[in-house]
């Protein structure tokens, strides 16, 4: 064999060895890693690992292959003694490895299953190691058209956003070489995805999180002062009730990043026209509207409530009907008592 063939095949080998799949029933190996501190095994242990004594592979050799073609996988300790992977590796793991992985959304059939995935994935940014789909509030894990993935490589990351995401569509290739313009805008154009980054999603969830909890307090606080009756001199100016009752619906399910003008025109699908609608904060899916009369009121919270719509992407103005509902469904609700006037209130005060 050509010394730069058996070169090459020793760091083939030796990669395989400390990959995701083969450390799943290679208990030898992993056994070997795991009772290292650094999750590293001496280039000594690995010469009399069976596929590198069929080839009389020798310690040195290893070492050489692996400082030549594995260094961007695997990592050498300071003496260069012993080899690791620069991934970590979790035993049993529950949840992906953040910086090796990647959020989607937006998926439909036939790609509603993990293999489908995985193979879409593989096929076209890199191999894919783990795949996660997040519970929702219930614990279930029905897919719903989103899911995370986790790669061998981390490149692979920046690589599936470049190809997939429908918001990043770049016009050329990371590396130039495997996928041409046209083919990656194709791509990106049939599945019409949203791609990022877990490290980008757990920023994104953290200030969701964050609005949701400003939200509460600022919510919390009105009520307390309203029990206090440190607000009870308002709510008697108001007695004649200076509003026309029954105007206000509250509108909850609608895409994190909708804007207003989308928002409208979909909540106007139902027939009813929308005097006005506040100011829609992008991370928050609920808001309230202002109709013309009550009637109009009550006709869009009961069209609503009869039809079981999402609306799937934040452009999404017509929405799409599901049989059952779900928790993405958009829900209205007419606001009444104490909670309509202290709207009524705060509108006044913003004015």
């Amino acid at each position: 064999m050509d010394p730069k063939e058996r070169e090459t095949k020793i760091s083939n080998i030796l990669e395989t060895y400390f990959s995701d799949a083969s450390l799943l029933w290679d208990k030898v190996m992993l056994s070997k890693m795991l009772k290292d501190p650094e999750k590293m095994v001496s280039f000594e242990e690995l010469s009399k690992l069976p596929r590198f004594k069929s080839l009389t592979a020798t310690a040195e050799e290893i070492r050489l292959a692996a400082e030549n073609h594995s260094l961007s996988r695997l990592e050498l300790s300071q003496d260069k003694e012993k080899i690791g992977r620069i991934k970590p590796y979790i035993v049993d793991k529950k949840e992906e490895l953040d910086e090796w992985s990647i959020y989607v959304e937006g998926l439909k059939k036939p790609y509603d299953n993990e293999q489908i995935i995985r193979e879409l994935f593989n096929r076209l940014v890199g191999a894919v190691s783990f795949f996660r789909i997040p519970p929702n509030q219930k614990g279930e894990t029905n897919f719903f058209g989103y899911c995370f993935l986790e790669f061998n490589d981390k490149r692979s990351v920046e690589r599936a956003i470049q190809i997939f995401n429908r918001y990043n569509i770049s016009d050329t290739n990371i590396d130039g070489s495997i996928l041409g313009e046209p083919e990656s805008k194709a791509i990106a154009d049939k599945f019409n995805l949203r791609v990022m980054s877990k490290l980008q999603w757990n920023d994104l969830k953290d200030e969701y999180v964050k609005l949701l909890a400003e939200r509460k307090a600022y919510v919390t606080d009105l009520w307390t002062k309203y029990e206090n009756e440190e607000i009870q001199e308002d709510v008697e100016e108001v007695a004649e009730k200076p509003f026309t009752e029954g105007l206000i619906a509250f509108v909850d399910g609608l895409h994190p990043q909708c804007p207003k003008t989308v928002a409208v025109a979909l909540l106007q699908t139902s027939g009813i026209q929308i005097a006005f609608m506040n100011i829609k904060k992008k991370g928050l899916t609920s808001t309230h509207i202002r109709l013309y009369t009550p009637e109009d009121a009550s006709k869009i919270c009961d069209y609503f409530s009869t039809r079981h719509i999402v609306q799937e992407t934040e452009k999404d103005k017509v929405g799409k009907e599901q049989e059952s509902k779900t928790f993405d469904c958009l829900r209205l609700r007419l606001l009444q008592g104490s909670e309509e006037e202290i709207y009524w209130k705060n509108d006044r005060n913003q004015r």
